[in-house]
């Protein structure tokens, strides 16, 4: 600032002066910021502290992928099957189920999956642990299963394969969201959006599989074990199976037979194996009916590159979709 007729000292002690107070307010509004956002941060970890995340623990794979989509970001889900392991006459180690402690809500298929579930249940352990049944409303097949599938006929003798039809899948979602916003129900109205809008991509998945299979030379495919029942009703194809409801599974000889005439009569052209088992019966019987083997896959697990890939319930279904297109050419 410049006044006219005043001596350089008085100029100069003036300046000062404005240079001083203009400092203090900078100050002031610096320490006021500092405070401000010292408050902020506070607050938001004491918001952090009194929300924490509902704790799910989903059986194996589908489930895991519906939960987690429900879930988002209020939810902490986690798989009970570790990866690469086939979920059928699993049983859990002392260590895994030590991993249980804190969750809050445990989703489970049913129809005879989950070989322990039972006991999980009816123990004291878990009396604070909300179980859920994925199936529950859904109408089951009954299983065609094999003489040797003891523990699928001793649990009642249903299909437990119910993920693989995209329409059922849906009201597995609806029944997870469900018990999530039973559980949380301070979040409800978000799993109430997050299930909506998976279940639109599982529409559209049905919509892509009704479309694929619409114009195919071909009706009959062979599955290495019997998870493709609900899937092919839905669709109006048909599905023969080397082994029964779950892969390891004995086959006999007569077994095997009968499905080398089905797969010869019908001038079947790919056999599949699946990602989790040893593809060696599948092999046997392409060589025996002239075909190439390809993977369709029960979605029952996924291997550790598939999980460092990212690799989804979705994903994973259009690869079986563009793999049917080429066992029933399709056009």
């Amino acid at each position: 600032m410049w006044v006219s007729g005043m001596s350089s000292g008085k100029k100069i002690a003036i300046i000062c002066g404005i240079s001083a107070s203009v400092i203090i307010a900078i100050l002031a509004v610096s320490m006021n910021s500092s405070i401000f956002e010292q408050s902020k941060s506070s607050q938001n970890s004491v918001q952090n502290i009194s929300t924490p995340k509902l704790k799910v623990a989903a059986s194996f794979f589908p489930l895991y992928e519906f939960a987690r989509n429900v879930g988002g970001d209020k939810a902490d889900v986690f798989s009970f099957l570790p990866i690469g392991n086939e979920p059928h006459s699993w049983e859990p180690t002392i260590q895994e189920i030590e991993k249980l402690k804190g969750t809050q809500l445990f989703i489970y298929n049913g129809a005879g999956m989950e070989a322990y579930i039972s006991k999980f249940m009816s123990s004291e352990e878990f009396q604070n642990m909300t179980f859920t049944k994925a199936t529950e409303g859904i109408t089951l097949l009954k299983a065609d299963a094999a003489e040797d599938d003891k523990e699928i006929l001793a649990q009642g003798g249903m299909d437990p394969h119910v993920w693989n039809d995209p329409i059922l899948a849906e009201k597995e979602v609806t029944n997870i969201k469900n018990a999530m916003k039973k559980t949380d129900p301070a979040n409800a109205q978000y799993y109430e959006d997050n299930a909506n809008a998976y279940i639109g991509k599982l529409n559209a998945l049905d919509n892509s599989i009704k479309t694929g299979l619409s114009n195919c030379k071909k009706d009959t495919f062979v599955s290495f074990h019997n998870a493709f029942n609900y899937f092919s009703h839905r669709y109006g194809i048909h599905d023969v199976w080397i082994t029964g409801i779950a892969p390891e599974a004995d086959v006999s000889p007569q077994d095997m037979q009968k499905v080398i005439q089905i797969a010869k009569d019908k001038d079947v052209k790919v056999i599949f194996s699946e990602d989790l088992v040893d593809p060696r019966l599948a092999n046997t019987l392409a060589s025996e009916v002239g075909a190439q083997v390809l993977v369709l896959s029960p979605l029952e697990g996924i291997n550790q590159t598939e999980q460092q890939e990212g690799k989804t319930y979705l994903d994973k279904w259009y690869e079986n979709l563009h793999n049917l297109r080429t066992a029933l050419e399709c056009q």
